[in-house]
């Protein structure tokens, strides 16, 4: 059983500006949505959801995560019991960990049934659950952290009612949830880019680095950071800066990169080609980020912050 890397660090700003070229984003409202999330004590959007029936319980969306998973408050809360002996693979390490069979996960208008899923501490997890792609699979999840919600609707192919030249729209490749970006840029060097919202800072793989290196784009790195994961342990890389990352006609300006051969790179099946990771210190800057499963789209909405505050302004 494999779940995203809940990357935990000290990493600065990824970007300091945004720019976005499109003249137009199409915008739409569907009937099936996930009811709206609240920030957590650990400064993390979660979602309710109902476990067997009962609940609901406070999950984080992990876009990297292949397998949805179960807090113990959880399990002895709706007295499961047994379960079958997984490994659970994090960022830095690997542990022993039962699976339990639960016969519905209900977030929403959503409903999904009959999953295996792996049970952690909530020490660990800092929350009841999370929702991976075996739960968000062919839905449209959108994080909106100016108005601090999460919102799962069921994605359809519908007329767009209107434009905002505010939002990015990014095309994307893949299939079953694993989603990548099929043209990006990092300081000239072409990458692979997927969104990881269980991991709390971006990070990029050595052959990226090593990309970087031979164009001469990397003189010198800012230093080591150290990432822990949800399933303990310590990973050390290094940060990069990054003058610029293009997306299509979305750029990102003046950041910087954790440079870090981590098991999400494997998963993405990018480990032998530049590729990076957008995490949550990456996504915060904008107002909302979209991810439609069906349509293979990403969405994002540039956001207006207070200098003062740093508050999302309206």
């Amino acid at each position: 059983m494999l779940t995203g890397a809940a990357a935990l660090g000290l990493l600065p700003s990824l970007a300091s500006g945004q720019e976005v070229a499109t003249q137009a984003a199409p915008l739409t409202d569907d009937s099936e949505i996930a009811e709206l999330a609240a920030r957590n004590n650990y400064d993390r959007l979660t979602i309710p959801v109902t476990v067997n029936g009962k609940g609901p319980y406070q999950f984080i969306v992990d876009t990297g995560a292949e397998s949805s998973v179960l807090s113990d408050r959880v399990v002895a809360d709706l007295g499961l019991s047994g379960g079958v002996d997984v490994i659970v693979e994090g960022l830095a390490r690997r542990i022993p960990a039962k699976a339990v069979e639960v016969a519905e996960l209900g977030f929403g208008a959503f409903r999904r049934k009959n999953l295996l899923l792996p049970v952690l501490p909530r020490t660990m997890l800092g929350c009841d659950g999370y929702l991976g792609l075996d739960a968000i699979e062919r839905t449209r999840v959108t994080f909106d952290f100016a108005h601090k919600q999460v919102r799962i609707e069921q994605a359809r192919n519908m007329t767009w009612e209107m434009t905002r030249i505010d939002v990015a729209r990014i095309k994307m490749e893949g299939r079953a949830g694993y989603l990548r970006t099929g043209e990006c840029l990092v300081d000239g060097v072409m990458a692979t880019a997927f969104i990881d919202t269980g991991a709390e800072v971006s990070m990029g793989n050595p052959p990226l680095l090593a990309a970087l290196q031979r164009k001469g784009r990397v003189p010198n790195t800012l230093g080591q950071i150290i990432l822990a994961g949800i399933t303990g342990g310590e990973i050390e890389g290094q940060v990069v800066p990054v003058h610029a990352i293009q997306m299509e006609d979305l750029k990102f300006t003046d950041g910087v990169l954790a440079i870090v051969d981590v098991p999400n790179f494997t998963i993405w099946q990018v480990d032998n080609k530049p590729a990076f990771l957008m995490g949550m210190n990456f996504l915060r800057q904008f107002a909302s980020v979209a991810i439609d499963y069906r349509a293979r789209e990403l969405r994002f909405q540039l956001a207006r912050l207070d200098p003062k505050s740093g508050q999302y302004l309206a």
